[in-house]
Formats: C-alpha cells, structure tokens, sequence
C-alpha cells in the first residue's frame, strides 16, 4: 500500500508544480528549467519508467511474500485457513494489476537490477495469454481458499504455482 501512497502523493506534488510553473510563464516570472519540465509532464497520473519499474518490483514482493506465506501454512501441521484466505486475496486483488506495471519503456534497460525480460514488449500476444493463465488460476485458487477445504487448497495452490512458472519461465530472466 505505500508505493500507492507515495505513488499519488508524487502525482499530487507533480501537479501543484505544473500549476505553480502555468502561473509563472503566464505572468513571465520564470522559466522552469528541463528537470521541472520533465517532472510536469508525468501530472496527467502517468509514472516514469523507474517508477514504474519501482512499483512493479514492490508489488511482486509483496505477491511473493503472499506465496511463501500460503506454501508455509500448507507446509505447517495446521494450516491457518484465515491467513491464506488473506494472501489469496491479496494475490487475486493484485493479479489483474499486472498488465498496468510494464508500460513501454520500463523495460530491463531502465534498471540494471530488472528481471522483466524484453519479450514482455516484444510479445505482448504472449505476454498477455500467460497473464490471462495467471488470472484464471489465481481467482479459481481464491475461490477455493474462500471455502475453506484445506485438501482443495493445496491442490489449487500447486496449479497457481505451476502459472506463475509458467509466465516466469518466458518473461522473466535471472536475479541480477
């Protein structure tokens, strides 16, 4: 929830600057220099590659964190059935976000660090076939984890796994 926050607080900041800098050229005060100009352009809500970037990576942390969390209760003698009914959520509330985290131009080549290979762009056929596997599996294991029956659940989980292999498989490379 805090890259969201600071996300629309960025926005927020970008745009009383884009309002302030409109006052100043329209009275000739000052001219904003290229970084201002820069910054502004993005107030109509649209991040930066690095911010994209930055949010795409905090996001799948945090769908991470959901899936070790699920695996460790499954793994465990009695599994918490209301913790994984939160991840499950949690994942399903993120999967359909996904497509929205790999705008043009927030490809591996803007952070050295990204494991989003560039058949995320080059493929986006592809890309989105393999998102729409995910979405399936995703809702179909927040349904079954809703209910409750711990036997349903490991099953669903291990085809939710074996989606996110998948899609990891074709578009995402090794940790740098």
């Amino acid at each position: 929830m805090k890259p969201v926050l600071l996300t629309a607080s960025i926005v927020a900041l970008i745009a009383v600057a884009a309002c302030n800098q409109t006052e100043q050229a329209s009275t000739n005060q000052a001219v904003p220099d290229n970084a201002t100009v820069n910054a502004v352009a993005s107030a109509d809500g649209s991040v930066s590659p690095q911010q994209a970037y930055e949010i795409r990576h905090e996001r799948y942390e945090e769908m991470g964190d959901s899936m070790k969390a699920i695996n460790r209760e499954l793994k465990g003698g009695s599994p918490d059935i209301a913790r994984i009914q939160r991840e499950a959520a949690t994942l399903s509330g993120l999967a359909g976000q996904i497509p929205s985290w790999f705008p043009a131009g927030s490809g591996p080549d803007v952070h050295a660090k990204s494991r989003a290979k560039a058949e995320v762009w080059s493929d986006p056929q592809g890309f989105s076939r393999a998102h729409a596997r995910y979405m399936e599996q995703v809702q179909r294991f927040n349904a079954i984890a809703q209910a409750g029956d711990v036997n349903a659940i490991q099953t669903a989980s291990d085809d939710l796994g074996k989606s996110c292999k998948d899609c990891h498989d074709r578009f995402r490379g090794p940790e740098r």
